[in-house]
């Protein structure tokens, strides 16, 4: 993991315009998850407009609750550290989730956040969100709606990666993740090469070595193949059939 500068100590981004928000990913993932839409908009105009570069380091676990985020474009991953100080990555974000609860329900993060692409975040500050908290009570209804909803992501492809066998989890991660992209219909999804083969085999219990071989094996079958971009899949069903082995 790349130490530089935490984003939350740089100067602040410039203020969210409604302009910014009309068509934001942000503001869609929020309504999908049924939060009302006076909520959104008071989250709106207490946010902040920022940018990660990718690898930059956007908290660090144990540290002060400063900021809820929203990721506007990009990836990010989450990591814990185990006993001996090795970082171990829970979790990959997209654009359209929010992260950073703690700021309204702790007060500390209980994880690191790394930027995992150049990414552009919205945050508000842990102070603007309980004073919101404060004044209109069911916004904090509407969080945890909305909390539940990305939790609920995360046990899918948690339950997606289960699998004993290295090729179903591997399989599985890549399944899930192309069924939460944004992709034509005409295309074929296209899993994004941001994460490292360490990342990949700590998400999934395997050695990076197994993870290369997975793909290396999913690649000769022509189940999918890897590009600069990242890994295209190309045969969803039968990579479907070998998550489920």
């Amino acid at each position: 993991m790349t130490v530089n500068n935490c984003l939350t100590r740089q100067r602040r981004g410039r203020k969210v315009r409604t302009a910014d928000c009309r068509k934001c990913v942000i503001m869609s993932s929020l309504r999908d998850a049924g939060v009302r839409g006076s909520t959104i908009q008071a989250i709106c105009e207490s946010m902040w407009l920022n940018r990660a570069r990718r690898r930059q380091l956007i908290y660090s676990e144990g540290n002060g609750a400063t900021h809820l985020y929203a990721i506007r474009s990009g990836r990010v991953k989450l990591l814990k550290t185990d006993a001996a100080g090795r970082p171990h990555v829970t979790g990959v974000l997209e654009s359209g989730d929010l992260f950073g609860f703690e700021a309204i329900f702790d007060e500390t993060y209980d994880s690191f956040a790394e930027a995992l692409t150049d990414c552009e975040l919205c945050l508000a500050s842990a102070d603007q969100l309980k004073r919101l908290v404060a004044d209109v009570p069911r916004i904090a209804t509407d969080l945890a709606r909305y909390l539940h909803r990305q939790l609920t992501r995360t046990r899918d492809r948690q339950v997606a990666v289960t699998a004993t066998g290295a090729t179903a989890k591997v399989a599985g991660f890549l399944l899930h993740s192309v069924e939460w992209s944004d992709v034509d219909e005409d295309d074929d999804p296209t899993v994004a090469r941001d994460l490292t083969l360490g990342d990949l085999g700590g998400i999934l219990g395997i050695s990076p070595e197994t993870a290369c071989r997975v793909i290396s094996d999913l690649k000769a079958n022509g189940v999918v193949e890897t590009q600069p971009a990242g890994i295209l899949v190309r045969d969803h069903d039968r990579l479907r059939r070998l998550a489920r082995t």
